[in-house]
């Protein structure tokens, strides 16, 4: 019984073996009696990686196969297939629609042959195929009545009358077949970029790497350096959106300057590859860029491409590196010391978020200032993004350093943070004085840097990192009365005060014209909270000394009696301000004894001080009256005619 059953299971395995067998071999044939022309057609081409036509058109021979899911055109030149267009064509002959169709041994017997309809010797033939496997279509003459052709099926045995449009789609130009494009590896999976360049001289090769890392994009060749992330990203997008110009047929590699390229390009992906060379310049080609000849390894097909994106590769050293070579967090800074020689200048963070600036070296007085905030974060913020606008040395010798100045350094910058010390030195080398180079701590390269506005940044006057605020008064305190008299000669301008019935500013003003109304409230906001232009002295003198020949007297005295709040009584102080006059519209000097310096006023108090000053010209035009006619300019005496040298 047992053997009976086991008996019958093998009989039935053969039986599906051979049902499959039979099943798969009529699907190699691709029998165009099971369906109509469209199904078996479709049936193809859903399995097909090869696309063959062959014919009697002048190059319209043309062999496209699948290599993965792409499609290649591998005659009559290697290179990437238009997808778009093999699809158009795929999609055409899969829903190819007969019009008419009869058996081949029906002409016979009638009289006629294939040849009547072109198909002896067909125009075109197609072929479909995988592997060993291939449906072929031959296409013959077009129909005396409409615009359809003649197309013997598969098995020779079947003639259809098919629409002209699945010829014209086999009949596509060359041109929309290929792809343009020349590297297939995508943006996003490219991990490295190489070049190798070869030098104007010749003798020598130029080699560059550039590897993506988790920040960014590193140089490993010909030096180990930070690379621009955005400059690299953006040189890798023009590499690869090039398109190919034209394709060269039958090109010389050695004239083409291809069999010794003047650049090598390789884009590195996942696990893969492609490497471009670039040859001689096009001389066909006009414009100011042109184009070169070029070719991708292991593949023959010669053609042109824009010259621009690799011309601009051929400095990608220095062209893509990074500039930005500072690198601290400001917000963790808590001292920054700025040094010339002897002299330094000391920025101190104090314990409530303060600054403090400090100046010290030979003869200079060690007085402590509150320093400007804005000012001490503008610099860090500016520091930081210090960019080099050329790359001096990248291994630079004890002579290099020496010629370039940094035996005697211009500035000397040292930025204090519990983590770490930062170091920076800006030098000059004393042959010129157009050219400022650094160098950090971190860093062997030298950079250089802007000069003009690096220098600027980092002044050695300890006046100028100073707060801008010299005097403050207290919320709770009450400007009683305010005087702005002239020096030297004794005049009072005016004074305003505050009685016991007048209260407010407001209202002691009433009456008062309207410009004087508005100066005075910006003098009254100003003593409040008395703001510098910028600070001239450390120290209150009788006059101020513009140079050694030149100096200007105080002409006017701002004063204001204040009451200011105690534990039993209020106390009264007065503050006291005098300037100089108006030097220019922006311009006018100030001093303060009390707070011993001298500065440079702000524009809100100098345009107040303006309004009372007397014997002050005001234009017509600021008070609306009518401007008179100027008076007329005398006429010139007519020239004296030229007498001419008689002839001799």
């Amino acid at each position: 019984m047992r053997l009976q059953l086991t008996s019958i299971l093998i009989a039935l395995n053969i039986f599906a073996f051979g049902l499959i067998l039979l099943l798969d071999n009529r699907k190699e044939s691709y029998d165009s009696k099971i369906g109509g022309l469209a199904e078996c057609i479709g049936a193809a081409v859903i399995e097909t990686d090869r696309i063959e036509l062959w014919g009697q058109i002048p190059d319209k021979s043309r062999i496209i196969e699948r290599q993965g899911s792409k499609w290649m055109l591998t005659k009559p030149l290697q290179w990437k297939a238009n997808n778009f267009a093999v699809n158009r064509i795929l999609n055409q002959l899969q829903f190819v629609q007969e019009e008419a169709t009869f058996f081949v041994s029906e002409i016979e017997r009638s009289g006629q042959s294939l040849a009547d309809f072109g198909l002896a010797t067909p125009k075109i033939k197609l072929i479909i195929g995988r592997g060993e496997k291939q449906l072929v279509l031959s296409i013959g003459d077009t129909t005396e009545i409409g615009e359809n052709v003649y197309l013997l099926g598969p098995d020779n045995a079947k003639i259809y009358v098919v629409s002209r449009e699945v010829i014209d789609s086999l009949l596509i130009e060359l041109s929309d077949l290929r792809s343009r494009s020349i590297f297939s590896i995508p943006v996003f999976e490219i991990d490295a970029l190489k070049l190798q360049i070869k030098t104007l001289s010749g003798d020598s090769d130029l080699k560059v790497r550039l590897a993506r890392t988790s920040s960014g994009w590193l140089f490993e060749a010909p030096l180990n350096a930070q690379a621009d992330p955005v400059l690299v990203a953006n040189a890798i997008n023009n590499l690869t959106a090039a398109k190919v110009i034209r394709f060269q047929q039958n090109a010389d590699l050695l004239l083409t300057g291809l069999q010794e390229p003047m650049m090598e390009v390789t884009l590195h992906g996942n696990k893969r590859q492609q490497t471009l060379f670039i040859g001689k310049k096009d001389p066909s080609t006009v414009g100011t860029e042109g184009a070169y000849f070029a070719k991708l390894k292991d593949n023959p097909t010669v053609f042109t491409l824009p010259a621009e994106p690799f011309n601009a590769l051929r400095e990608a050293q220095a062209a893509l590196r990074e500039r930005n070579f500072m690198s601290f967090d400001p917000s963790s800074i808590n001292a920054i010391q700025i040094g010339q020689g002897a002299l330094e200048i000391r920025l101190q963070k104090l314990e409530k978020g303060e600054w403090q600036v400090i100046r010290s070296g030979e003869g200079a007085s060690i007085q402590p200032h509150r320093a400007d905030l804005a000012l001490i974060k503008s610099l860090l913020e500016d520091l930081l993004e210090l960019r080099a606008v050329d790359f001096a040395a990248d291994a630079p010798t004890t002579t290099d350093l020496n010629q370039l100045g940094f035996s005697d350094p211009q500035r000397t910058i040292k930025l204090v943070s519990p983590n770490e010390t930062v170091m920076l030195e800006l030098a000059s080398p004393e042959s010129t004085s157009d050219k400022l180079y650094a160098r950090t701590s971190g860093s062997i390269y030298i950079y250089e840097i802007d000069r003009r506005a690096t220098l600027e940044l980092l002044p050695m006057d300890a006046l100028m990192y100073r707060n801008r605020l010299l005097d403050s008064l207290p919320q709770a305190a009450r400007i009683q009365t305010i005087r702005l008299e002239n020096i030297q000669t004794g005049e009072l301008l005016f004074e305003k005060s505050l009685s016991a019935e007048t209260t407010s500013w407001e209202s002691a003003l009433d009456g008062t014209a309207d410009n004087e109304r508005a100066a005075i409230f910006a003098i009254l906001a100003k003593l409040r909270d008395f703001t510098v232009k910028k600070y001239l002295l450390n120290e209150f003198t009788s006059n101020y000394s513009i140079d050694s020949q030149n100096s200007v007297p105080w002409i006017y005295r701002l004063s204001a009696d204040v009451l200011l709040p105690g534990d039993l009584i209020n106390q009264l102080d007065t503050r006291s301000y005098v300037f100089s006059k108006r030097l220019s519209g922006t311009v006018q000097i100030g001093g303060s004894e009390d707070q011993a310096t001298i500065f440079e006023a702000t524009q809100s108090i100098i345009d107040a001080i303006y309004t009372f000053e007397k014997n002050t010209l005001i234009p017509p035009e600021a008070t609306g009256a009518d401007v008179p006619d100027p008076e007329p300019i005398d006429t010139l005496p007519a020239p004296e005619p030229i007498l001419e040298s008689p002839t001799l």
